[in-house]
């Protein structure tokens, strides 16, 4: 059974900055990694290697470029469908109400919270 696709920390920031940033070279990229992360060339490739072996990431051409083969919605909505399955068992309602009565303590936030709900019906 295949694991399914998850990103640590890291590797989501890192996945960011290629969002944020698309097409980049290796080179660009280890120096956005380095300005952005902190992160040291070896850092950078071993990362983007990772990535690249989930599916998330592609590197082609003669200055190997690094575009997304998933999108940022994509891998949130991926990132989503794990927590709601291994934190809420599978219920999205659950979730939904967890997030709308105690986890959503800015009434901003809350105001468009129920804006977007208001919108989905």
């Amino acid at each position: 059974m295949k694991k399914p696709l998850s990103l640590a920390e890291g590797e989501y920031r890192f996945a960011a900055l290629v969002w944020a940033n698309e097409p980049l070279s290796s080179g660009q990229l280890v120096r956005l990694a380095a300005d952005a992360l902190g992160w040291k060339k070896s850092t950078t490739y071993t990362v983007l290697k990772r990535l690249i072996g989930k599916g998330v990431l592609e590197r082609s051409g003669t200055d190997f470029t690094v575009t997304p083969l998933v999108t940022r919605r994509q891998m949130q909505l991926v990132e989503l469908n794990n927590l709601v399955e291994k934190r809420f068992g599978g219920s999205e309602a659950e979730m939904l109400e967890v997030l709308c009565r105690d986890g959503c303590s800015d009434p901003a936030h809350r105001a468009e919270l129920v804006r977007v709900l208001d919108e989905l019906r």
